[in-house]
């Protein structure tokens, strides 16, 4: 194999996924990785749980801290690139260094979106998607004597923040536009019971309205004014309404975008040797046939392995994205996978529920063949849910005990199950 010199944009879960599969087939490259951000690689999903001091500095991170060193990856970190410049294969940095590249993988991740709201300008306005953003919320609160905030977006992002601000001692209440929370995430039912509980355990939730401009008294926030006319007194204000693709440095590029960088089912962009993986990526949604940008984690990651691979020409091929959603809330865990939202019994859907006490489960069949299955509760047997998803296998036969305590790995077809236990991830 040709000495190839690998670069990777980003030091989230894809790069860090792509390491990993570019030095499986390849010992001897160089990999070089560039982050705008300071850190080793860590989890952004637990930045509300360190905020509120669940977890402490060490636990952040996901990979031993003498991982680059192991992987032989030059880090480039604190800089952040602002050009690419394809025909000379080399990336720009804002110090003006370049680097060059015979591979280039983009990981940029999602950047908040946060339109203009009146008032919002100054201290006291906050976003929430990195361990940076975590730890500036956090001093600010703590400087407050009595700490109120309004968190604006009553998405997975939002709602996270707000329970570590509510754990933090802090009056939170949640302004979501739509008529309830985890729009994208949960059908009504289910989402209804969430919001309850978050209001069980302390949260003000008000959906239908957003915040149309922010109060300050001499720069200081003092409240914010809703849609509906509804003040609120507070002083601090979230912005969690979702992220979008950063693509910003590409402009120039010809690198092709749409919501995000368009890529194949081999994860390569436009341009030959440039690829594309994580949050930025645009590729192919399992479910519905056509691209998308799915900012989830098991996709970053299994983005992140086939980009590696066929960076190195091992070639490997995307199978496509599906939706999954895991989280939880003041202890009650919640699970989606698929369409659990979208149903037309004109187009062969069907729901199966099962609503007992806490528990709530409901599976989504479309012609036979499960599409989604939610679980509030009760999520044990994801794995094999997922596989069957995965599978587009008729489980027509066996729709009756798909919800049912006592379904298992047996309760599937000979054949199915072999595949799943010789089949490599």
């Amino acid at each position: 194999m040709e000495h190839r010199k690998y670069v990777i944009i980003g030091n989230s879960y894809a790069g860090v996924f792509a390491i990993e599969a570019i030095r499986r087939h390849d010992k001897e490259g160089d990999i070089t990785v560039v982050s705008r951000e300071t850190y080793h690689a860590y989890a952004r999903a637990a930045i509300h749980e360190y905020m509120d001091g669940i977890i402490g500095d060490s636990q952040m991170y996901y990979r031993d801290r003498d991982f680059y060193e192991r992987h032989r990856v030059t880090t480039i970190l604190g800089r952040a690139v602002t050009g690419i410049e394809p025909r000379e294969n080399k990336v720009v940095l804002d110090n003006r260094q370049k680097v060059g590249f015979d591979r280039l993988m983009i990981s940029t991740g999602g950047i908040p979106i946060t339109p203009p709201i009146e008032g919002s300008a100054g201290p006291g306005m906050f976003t929430f998607t990195t361990w940076d953003d975590a730890k500036i919320l956090r001093d600010w609160v703590k400087k407050q004597k009595e700490p109120r905030a309004v968190v604006i977006g009553g998405g997975l992002i939002g709602l996270q923040c707000a329970e570590g601000l509510k754990h933090m001692g802090v009056d939170v209440t949640i302004v979501e536009l739509a008529d309830y929370v985890l729009v994208k995430a949960l059908d009504q039912l289910a989402a209804h019971r969430v919001q309850k509980w978050l209001e069980k355990n302390g949260l003000k939730i008000i959906t239908g309205s957003t915040v149309e401009s922010v109060n300050r008294v001499k720069g200081v926030v003092t409240g914010v004014k809703l849609k509906n006319g509804e003040k609120l007194k507070c002083n601090t204000v979230v912005l969690s309404i979702g992220v979008r693709p950063n693509t910003g440095f590409t402009e120039g590029s010809g690198i092709k975008l749409s919501r995000g960088i368009l890529v194949d089912n081999g994860m390569q962009t436009n341009i030959e040797g440039i690829f594309a993986a994580g949050d930025v990526a645009e590729a192919e949604d399992f479910l519905r046939k056509r691209q998308d940008v799915i900012p989830i984690i098991p996709v970053a990651t299994m983005q992140g392995k086939i980009a590696g691979s066929n960076m190195t020409g091992k070639k490997r091929a995307y199978p496509g994205g599906l939706p999954q959603n895991a989280f939880q809330f003041f202890g009650k865990n919640t699970v989606s996978i698929g369409n659990v939202i979208y149903i037309d019994k004109n187009d062969g859907f069907e729901e199966i529920i099962r609503d007992e006490g806490d528990v709530y489960k409901k599976a989504v069949l479309q012609y036979g063949k499960l599409v989604g299955i939610l679980s509030m509760n009760y999520i044990t047997r994801i794995g094999i849910y997922n596989s069957i998803i995965r599978a587009r296998m008729d489980i027509s036969g066996i729709k009756d005990k798909i919800l049912s305590d006592n379904f298992g790995f047996l309760d599937l077809p000979e054949g199915f199950r072999d595949e799943m236990l010789t089949k490599p991830g």
